[in-house]
This record gives C-alpha cells, sequence and structure tokens, in this order.
C-alpha cells in the first residue's frame, strides 16, 4: 500500500454529519490553494467519509500542526499584530462574497447545463475562500491554548479552570464584532418591542425577519426558516416583559462599547502588557472569523439550494444523493461527461481523500483503500482535543440540569425541547432550531472555537466540549447535571 497516511501519525479532528460533497468546502485543493495564498503555506487534512453512518471523519496529520504552528511564528516574527491583520481581511472579503451569492441569474429551469454548472461554482468559489479561515482556526486553536494558559497561569496567577480563570479568558477573547447570531437575537428583540407597541404587525415582522435572516439554519441539511418560524418565536419573545426586552436590546446595540470596558477593566487589573494581549486579541479574531466563515457558508449554501435541486432534477438524483457526488463528478455528470447512477452505484462504503506528503496535491483513495485506512487509524488514533470521558473543557461557563438529547444529526433536531440538554459529536449552523431551545450543549469533540462553544457564550448557557464518548455514556431522556466550570456532565 503506497499511501503515506499508512506511516504518517495523524491525529482526529473530529466527527461531523455531513455529505461527501459538503464536505470539499473544507477539505478539497480550492480551499488549500487560498489557504496557501494568504497563511504561506497549503492546508493539508484527510477525511474518511462513512456511508453506513453518514459522518465525516477529519484526520491532520502531527507533521503538519508543527509546520502550521511554525508558520504563525514565522508571520508573527517580525510584527506581532501581523497575523491580525491577515485575519481581518476575512470581514471585506466576506461582504463582497455575500453581494457574489446573491446575484441575481435567470430561474434555475431556465438556465442551461453550462450556466447551472458555471452559477453553482461561482458560488462554491467563495464558499471555498471564506472556508479557510474556519479552517485556520479549527487547525491552529492549539497553537493558542499553551500560550494563554502560559499567561493566566504563571504571568497572572490564576488557577486553571477557575471561575476567575474562565471570566478573565473569556474576557480577553470576547470578539470586537457583534455576531450574526447575536445580530439575529437584536433583530428578534427589537421586532418583539416593536410588536408590543404596535409599530408593526406578526406578519410583517416575521417576513423581515424571514428574509434577512432565513438562511442561518441552512448548512448541508437545514432548510431556510421561513415566515412562520419567526411568527412562533416572536409571539414566544413578544411574551417578556417590555422592560426586560428593552434592557437585552440595549445591551447588543451597545455591544462593542460594553466588550471594551470589559475587555480595559481586566486589562487594567492585571496590567496586561500588549505582546500578551495580542495572543488574546488573535484569538478573539480567530473565533469570530471562523464563527462567521461558517454562518457564511450557510448564507452561500442558501442561494445554492435551488441550483443543487435543479442539479439533482436533471440526474435524476435526489439532492442528497448529488451531494454524495464530488464537486468535479457533479460537473462531469451535468455536462454529460460522465454517468452519476454509475458512480453512486460503487460507492456503498467509504470515500476518502487526502493531500501528498508535501501537502501540495489531492490524492483520491480507492473504496477499499478507504475503508483499510479507516479501520487502521482508527486503531490507534487519539482526538486532538479532549480523549477524557469523565471530563471535558468549559466552553461557557454555568450549571443546567434537564433531560440529555442525543442528537446524532441536524435531522433529529425536533427532539430538544426547551430546557434539554443538547448531546452531539459537533455541532453546525444546521442544529440552531436545537441549540435556541437548549438549556446546555455537550459535544464530543471542539475546542473554544468551536460553533457550539461560541453560539454557547452568545446565548449564555452552559457548554461542555471535548467529552469524550459522552454519545454512548448517556442515555436519551435520562436526567443530567451540567457543571461546565468544571467541564463535568453526571447523570442525576
Amino acid at each position: 500500500m503506497s499511501n503515506h497516511y499508512f506511516k504518517s501519525p495523524v491525529v482526529k479532528m473530529g466527527v461531523w454529519s455531513l455529505t461527501p460533497g459538503d464536505c470539499e468546502t473544507w477539505h478539497g485543493e480550492y480551499t488549500s490553494r487560498y489557504f496557501k495564498r494568504l497563511f504561506g503555506i497549503p492546508k493539508e487534512s484527510m477525511l474518511l467519509y462513512e456511508f453506513k453512518t453518514g459522518f465525516q471523519h477529519a484526520y491532520v496529520t502531527k507533521k503538519y500542526l508543527r509546520l502550521l504552528h511554525s508558520q504563525i511564528d514565522n508571520i508573527n516574527r517580525t510584527d506581532y499584530r501581523a497575523l491580525s491583520k491577515k485575519l481581518r481581511s476575512f470581514y471585506p472579503l466576506a461582504e463582497h462574497a455575500k453581494k457574489i451569492a446573491a446575484k441575481k441569474y435567470p430561474e434555475p429551469q431556465k438556465q442551461t447545463n453550462r450556466q447551472l454548472v458555471q452559477n453553482f461554482f461561482r458560488i462554491r468559489d467563495r464558499i471555498h475562500h471564506l472556508a479557510i479561515f474556519d479552517q485556520f482556526s479549527w487547525l491552529a486553536e492549539e497553537y493558542w491554548t499553551p500560550k494563554m494558559e502560559k499567561v493566566l497561569v504563571k504571568k497572572l496567577g490564576l488557577e486553571k479552570n477557575s471561575p476567575e480563570y474562565n471570566r478573565v479568558l473569556f474576557t480577553l477573547t470576547k470578539p470586537e464584532r457583534i455576531s450574526t447570531t447575536l445580530l439575529e437575537k437584536k433583530a428578534v428583540i427589537r421586532a418583539a418591542i416593536e410588536l408590543k407597541e404596535k409599530r408593526d404587525t406578526l406578519k410583517s415582522a416575521s417576513k423581515k425577519l424571514a428574509k434577512q435572516f432565513g438562511f442561518l439554519p441552512v448548512f448541508c441539511f437545514g432548510e431556510p426558516w421561513q415566515t412562520h418560524h419567526y411568527e412562533n418565536e416572536l409571539k414566544q419573545t413578544a411574551a417578556r416583559p417590555l422592560k426586560s426586552l428593552k434592557m437585552e436590546y440595549q445591551k447588543l446595540q451597545n455591544y462593542a462599547r460594553l466588550r471594551n470596558k470589559e475587555l480595559a477593566e481586566v486589562t487594567g487589573q492585571y496590567n496586561l502588557n500588549s505582546r500578551d494581549l495580542q495572543i488574546f486579541l488573535d484569538f478573539g479574531l480567530a473565533i469570530d472569523t471562523r464563527n462567521e466563515a461558517e454562518y457564511f457558508v450557510g448564507f452561500g449554501g442558501y442561494y445554492l439550494l435551488p441550483l443543487y435541486k435543479e442539479i439533482a432534477r436533471r440526474l435524476y438524483l435526489t439532492t442528497t444523493q448529488a451531494r454524495c457526488l464530488t464537486e468535479k463528478e457533479m460537473l462531469d455528470s451535468v455536462l454529460g461527461r460522465t454517468d452519476p447512477q454509475k458512480i453512486l452505484a460503487k460507492r456503498r462504503r467509504f470515500i476518502g481523500w487526502g493531500f501528498s506528503r508535501n501537502f501540495s496535491r489531492r490524492i483520491n483513495f480507492t473504496e477499499s483503500e478507504s475503508e483499510k485506512l479507516f479501520r487502521y487509524i482508527e486503531s490507534y488514533v487519539k482526538p486532538v482535543q479532549g480523549g477524557n470521558e469523565s471530563q471535558g473543557t468549559c466552553a461557557s461557563p454555568g450549571k443546567a440540569r434537564g433531560k440529555a438529547r442525543l442528537v446524532s444529526s441536524p435531522q433529529q433536531n425536533h427532539k430538544v425541547k426547551t430546557g434539554d440538554i443538547l448531546f452531539t459529536y459537533a455541532t453546525t449552523t444546521d442544529y440552531l432550531p436545537a441549540m435556541k431551545r437548549a438549556a446546555a450543549i455537550v459535544t464530543e469533540v471542539g475546542g473554544l472555537t468551536c460553533h457550539a462553544a461560541v453560539v454557547s457564550r452568545e446565548f449564555g448557557i452552559p457548554c461542555v466540549v471535548a467529552l469524550a464518548k459522552a454519545m454512548e455514556n448517556f442515555k436519551d431522556g435520562e436526567l443530567v447535571e451540567i457543571n461546565a466550570d468544571k467541564g463535568t456532565v453526571k447523570k442525576l
């Protein structure tokens, strides 16, 4: 077997419920090229998708992580703010990409095959470009973790994982910009206030919210939020006292000012120097650009949905089947160069790909090779974060009690009722409907920059990530207590 991944030790980055075609958003050659253009080295990852479970398993060689960490040092060598400048380039890129994705074209049914392909890849190209920010923060998180811990423990004298440790950590790394999640929350609260003051109607307000934020739960499996979704949410929100709504709205309206005030207070309290502070500011940028990049995947996905449906119709496939084709296979199928039915007929167990030893070239594995590689790697691999069954990582502080709801894919979002504890492998924006109802969140994989961590902090609910075998060790419906400050979850 010539595949170098049999000889190159890897770590496991996580498990997600996605389709093979959607996996290429992050793990394909296009994203790798954009990654190299900005950060100076290609992006490497190895992806193995198991059709039986519907899960993608992502791995990275230890060699690549060492190279990436070294590259970050190189970027900041002569200017310790250089990396932050690269990360800030996300924001103008995202604004430009939104205009491209939302550009109006003829209805998909009226487009020729070639036009359909061109418009599909026009949006996918923007997604590939912005996905590098998601990937950078995902891959580089462990670069910052020990550096931040060193400052907090050795220089500031804080006890690791104590309430004060977490308070200072989350204050120093709080993104400077209000997130898309909080913008949507602010818009809902404002609409509820206008309803209570009889300045708008339920139908009108819901329609505006759906138009502005309906894309949020679209990632891979999610469907856009329609008017009826916001009608229900506004009814619940408007039931709250007007004074309470206005107070929360003002906090969100003044997000940047309050964030800067809290940052200045902690910086002054502990007399942090600018170089040490920059470590946390960079991490905050990594958090924000990763989270917002994932939302752009949903935004682009919203405009891809009708194209996917039309492509599937022309190929006599379901939309899910079409998303099991790679980008090249889909292009070739629509243009009549190959038969998608024959491709999918052979795709029964596994599909996988990685990169060459020097990370410069994508390598597609055969199904047999993918399966052998999966069995081999899973026999020894360890997760890059976590691995402890009794204690995870505090991603958002607090305590909560509720019924455990095991959600292995977004199709099971309906299981989570208000006040339940959401358990899953890892979240994406597809899980937002369930996350909004959850009293707390527990994931098997992830770190402080992951989607579950960021959204939990924004929602103000406890979150424990990287709790190994959480989906095995807890049962659906049993009462549990989560103490996120200590990273523990126990049965009651």
